[in-house]
């Protein structure tokens, strides 16, 4: 895409540019039409149309918060947001009865009169607007909400009009689904800050939830459990979009400090150290904990042996205990706490300034095959500490859960099912702490862009796995659920919104394997090494900030040297096959005349790859460009021997989908 020029028309070239390096345009076979006869109305060959952002997008360029080549401007700005909360878990009852308070700085230009919250429980409740099934709960109690030290009182809900609510304009709050909206007594001034005070409470689902839960009253995972201030961002200002079970989350930095109180006996991990560990656990507990993240090998806070003579924590006067985490600069909290879990943890290199971190596992004992887990997590945070950007958290943890959670990521902490095993386990561990990355660090909005998170992680997941167990990197050709969806016509546009999908299969494959796949691709079109470079430079540009897609597209054109709007548009916003045929070699005087046609709608560089007698090969690579204004491109290419085999992308980095057509051998004799 290169820079994006701020105009009220968009400016864009026509002739894409070649980024194979190297490549020449071969000449192609196009037949001229005379205008005066109509002829040339018809379009029938691929056209590269340009990437056109939304007017906010373009705004925000204009206002100097974002700037042309995908970078955060000179004047760009974010909302920061810090809780204190306090929780306490039932286990028999599942009940949680919490309260916090938020505090709201107004880092942005705008006044604010009203402040947004996410309800993300009331998912669960009856009538409330979702799009799956699930277990009924009665979802979030809202007990008491005050702003700036004034109790408020619901008020009568409002319509949505599209994606805002209007009101309410007195001071108070209205519920609508999983949206709260909060008129303020006063409203918070640029550079202002208000205080937020919510006691709530709520069941948490077991059997038929999603993404958090619990198994058998023993094991608890708390996510999306806590009123949370929702974004208000420079492109698109109040984020007021429902959660509706499909689509992941968009949140602000701040800081946590999140005391947790639960049975004596039980054991607490999350987002964030443990601050008060000489409190709940017993002496030589803490000093294992405080020693283990210089090891390289797994030591036990809390063994099975532990826990079976009754020393999982240290003894309290209640049979209550409070376990106090704190995060800084972190977009969530979640946690972990069960009565039956044991405590692995070891160390891991990050390369961070703030020196190694540390590497937690807990689990359930009798699920001995999730003892690996915790070498597991430390490869992981090694290796992408390595290829993306240094571990910036003082820790990370793989917690077992139910099978409802299947795998959930949220800083720090990630949530597994129990069911997970061996290569399996070490599979989603990986991709689950790949998120720590994305959307954790680099965070984006992942319900209107779910690629910009899952996609890139299911990349990151097949280079982390391929240096655990030393094997290629899957290649995009194998990928078989992309195959799939075209075969079904269940496609959606990668940059579809995740809760708005007309095929639950097809989005899913948008969000995950097919952008997963074309970063391969794209990373073999532009050379890996100068990906690397790139996907390095836009973690660092973008940590702890916002980044939109088409500052993703902005970034990559720009270290490619080469507008990519032709791959972005058709492969992204649209839903391209691509089938390219290899029609005829025609071998001749050390050169052979070979064509290619193009016999869908998606378009991508012409690799060819030619073999000889003696056992020799050569490749040549045609640009996209050869695809403007044809279906059919022939070139007459050097020949260095006698010519037995013409192959087309023969290492499968183009996501081709009839290779029946892509080959051509000699005929003996």
């Amino acid at each position: 895409m290169g820079r994006w020029r701020v105009m009220k028309v968009w400016s864009y070239r026509v002739t894409a540019i070649a980024i194979m390096v190297g490549a020449t345009a071969p000449q192609v076979a196009a037949q001229a039409s005379n205008p005066a006869d109509g002829e040339g109305l018809v379009v029938d060959y691929p056209v590269f149309n340009p990437v056109q952002p939304p007017g906010g997008y373009v705004a925000a360029i204009e206002a100097g918060t974002r700037t042309a080549d995908g970078r955060p401007g000179p004047d760009y700005w974010q909302q920061w947001v810090d809780y204190n909360i306090d929780v306490k878990i039932e286990p028999e009852t599942a009940l949680v009865t919490a309260s916090e308070t938020i505090t709201i700085r107004n880092e942005t230009p705008h006044e604010r009169p009203v402040i947004v919250l996410h309800l993300y429980q009331n998912v669960f409740a009856e009538g409330s607007p979702r799009g799956r099934g699930t277990t009924i709960t009665g979802g979030m109690t809202l007990d008491r909400v005050a702003a700036g030290g004034m109790d408020l009182d619901e008020l009568p809900a409002r319509r949505f009009f599209g994606q805002q609510q209007r009101g309410p304009q007195d001071p108070g709050y209205r519920v609508n689904g999983t949206i709260a909206v909060i008129s303020l007594p006063e409203p918070l001034a640029p550079g202002g800050v208000v205080e937020l005070e919510v006691d709530w409470s709520f069941v948490v689902a077991g059997s038929g939830g999603f993404r958090m839960g619990h198994l058998n009253n023993e094991i608890f995972q708390l996510a999306q459990w806590y009123p949370q201030v929702a974004v208000f961002d420079d492109v698109f200002g109040q984020d007021q979009s429902p959660y509706l079970g499909s689509g992941e989350f968009y949140t602000d930095y701040g800081n946590f400090t999140v005391d947790v109180t639960v049975p004596e006996g039980w054991l607490v991990v999350g987002t964030g150290m443990l601050t008060n560990a000489d409190e709940v656990l017993r002496p030589e507990a803490v000093q294992i904990l405080e020693s283990a993240a210089a090891l390289d090998t797994v030591v036990k806070v809390v063994s099975i042996e532990d826990r079976e003579a009754g020393n999982a924590t240290a003894p309290s006067d209640d049979g209550w205990h409070t376990w106090r985490l704190e995060a800084e600069m972190v977009r969530d909290f979640a946690f972990a706490a069960g009565g039956t879990y044991v405590w692995h943890v070891t160390g891991a290199e990050t390369g961070h300034e703030r020196g190694r971190a540390l590497i937690q596992n807990v689990f359930d004992p009798e699920m001995d095959h999730w003892a690996p887990a915790t070498l597991y997590a430390k490869h992981a945070i090694e290796f992408f500490s390595d290829y993306i950007l240094p571990y910036p958290y003082p820790q990370a943890t793989a917690a077992m859960g139910p099978p409802e959670v299947s795998g959930m990521e949220y800083p720090m902490i990630t949530f597994i099912t129990h069911q997970a095993k061996d290569r399996g386990l070490n599979g989603v561990i990986t991709h689950e702490l790949s998120h720590f990355w994305l959307p954790m660090i680099v965070g984006p909005t992942e319900m209107a862009y779910p690629w910009m998170d899952e996609g890139l992680t299911t990349y990151n997941t097949s280079l982390a796995m391929a240096d655990y167990y030393d094997n290629p990197v899957t290649r995009p050709g194998d990928d078989r659920g992309y195959q799939m969806v075209v075969q079904m016509e269940m496609q959606e546009p990668i940059m579809g919104h995740a809760d708005y999908a007309e095929h639950m299969f097809g989005q899913n494959v948008a969000a995950y394997s097919k952008p997963g796949m074309l970063l391969h691709t794209i990373g073999h079109m532009i050379g890996q090494e100068k990906f690397d470079a790139f996907y390095k430079d836009y973690a660092a540009t973008w940590a702890f900030k916002h980044p939109m897609p088409w500052d993703f597209f902005a970034m990559m054109s720009e270290a490619a040297g080469a507008d990519l709007d032709w791959f972005w548009q058709p492969w992204f916003f649209g839903e391209a096959t691509l089938d390219q045929a290899l029609d005829e070699v025609l071998p001749g005087a050390g050169s052979a005349d070979i064509t290619v046609s193009n016999l869908s709608g998606g378009v991508m560089p012409v690799e060819l790859r030619r073999e000889y007698a003696d056992g020799s090969s050569e490749t040549v690579v045609w640009p996209a460009s050869v695809w403007a204004g044809t279906r059919t491109a022939t070139d007459s290419v050097a020949t260095s021997g006698d010519l037995q085999k013409v192959t087309i992308d023969p290492d499968g980095y183009y996501p081709d989908l009839d290779r029946s057509n892509n080959e051509w051998e000699a005929v003996d004799g």
